[in-house]
């Protein structure tokens, strides 16, 4: 059952006064009508979210924005304030999934080829009532999703090539039905809302460009290229600042209790722009992993000569890349686990590195068949200075 929500107006007697932003998020919070928790979903769903959010959070780095803060299930799945200290705007996320095909209006709004009145509980509708339950702090919102959107634009534009769309920007027939449904719904005994006063430019469909297939990878590779402008030494660790991002969103996303006020809705389910940079910063804190490699490649190499140490090198930093960015699936990848083995028995056994460097070669060789002598060399020693590094954080 719908929960019945009346928007504040200010009256005659009320104009004069000025609702606090803060005041006016934590009402909304504990407005029942405005919740619209998401239930279990498939992990593919709770996944794109997460990675959905990381990518968010570079672009806003890389936009150089000074300040946001990001709160989970707020309304809707995410909502982004401009500031954690005095929040002004707010952009309610809607993130849906979809394994395949197209959005169309009936998906998002309810609207039928015969009736173009739009259903109350629709996405879309939901997104509107939520955006538009703020008064002091500025609100937008975004339906954001995997697939593309198949709706007819005025003029008959096509909107499948289209990233980002306007809700106004619809055929009239189907602008003219939301707005229509959002007056009825919000009009009463008190107030009379004009549709045309209904703003449908505040809300917009988005297409993300992330492949569900392979959200780890795909997010690493954005955070590899992020981390190569602001801290190119530590590119190396990627997959392991995604990894741990990721963990944090997900705890957050799962505390969908009430927050009593704002200091506690941020603790429990906010994740701030300085949350992201303490997060790049404690990489700092981690042994370099690609001095590591230069190290153990200069040593190896004493007894080489220098085009062996050359072509070693190129191999190198074209496997680091791609084992950063393909995970498993790459063809350097082999098992971990006898990897380790190889590396723990030359440790027990107090071997040299170049005799753990032929033993792993020789395996790599056998394992491996795909690559080329010079590339199984740059894995060995890649490998060889993963488990150092790994050692030096036991």
């Amino acid at each position: 059952m719908l929960l019945q929500w009346v928007p504040k107006q200010q009256s005659v007697t009320n104009v004069g006064s000025v609702r606090n932003s803060v005041q006016e998020i934590e009402d909304i919070e504990s407005n029942d009508a405005l919740h619209d928790f998401g239930g279990s979903h498939a992990n593919k769903g709770h996944d794109f979210a997460a990675y959905w959010v990381i990518g968010r959070l570079i672009e806003l780095e890389l936009a150089k924005h000074p300040d946001y803060v990001f709160v989970c299930e707020y309304v809707q799945d995410v909502a982004e304030f401009d500031s954690q200290v005095n929040p002004q705007t707010v952009k309610l996320y809607q993130l849906k999934k979809k394994e395949d095909g197209y959005w169309t209006v009936s998906d998002l709004t309810g609207q039928t080829a015969k009736n173009k009145t739009s259903v109350a509980d629709s996405p879309v509708r939901k997104l509107i009532r939520h955006v538009r339950a703020f008064t002091t702090v500025r609100a937008t919102g975004a339906l954001v999703s995997n697939s593309k959107f198949k709706v007819r634009l005025k003029g008959d534009d096509s909107s499948v090539e289209v990233v980002t769309v306007a809700l106004n920007l619809l055929d009239d027939e189907h602008t003219a039905g939301l707005r229509t449904a959002v007056a009825l719904e919000e009009t009463s005994a008190e107030r009379t809302v004009v549709a045309d006063d209904v703003d449908l430019s505040l809300v917009e469909l988005c297409r993300a460009t992330l492949a569900l297939d392979d959200l780890q990878t795909h997010m690493t590779g954005l955070m590899f290229n992020f981390l190569n402008q602001i801290a190119t030494e530590h590119t190396g660790q990627a997959s392991s600042l995604v990894e741990t991002l990721y963990a944090r969103i997900k705890e957050r996303s799962r505390r969908t209790e009430k927050a009593p006020n704002w200091p506690q809705l941020l603790q429990r389910r906010g994740f701030s722009k300085k949350s992201f940079n303490d997060a790049v910063e404690g990489l700092k804190q981690i042994p370099d992993a690609a001095l590591f490699r230069s190290r153990l490649l200069s040593k190896l190499a004493g007894s080489r000569n220098e085009r062996w140490a050359a072509r070693v090198t190129a191999k190198l930093s074209q496997c680091s890349i791609e084992k950063i960015l393909g995970g498993t699936a790459n063809r350097w990848h082999s098992d971990q686990a006898a990897i380790d083995a190889l590396c723990e028995e030359a440790d027990n056994k107090n071997h040299s590195d170049e005799e753990l460097f032929v033993s792993l070669s020789n395996y790599l060789q056998i394992s491996l068949p795909v690559l080329s002598e010079y590339e199984i060399y740059a894995l060995a020693i890649y490998e060889m200075s993963q488990w150092n590094l790994r050692q030096t954080l036991v």
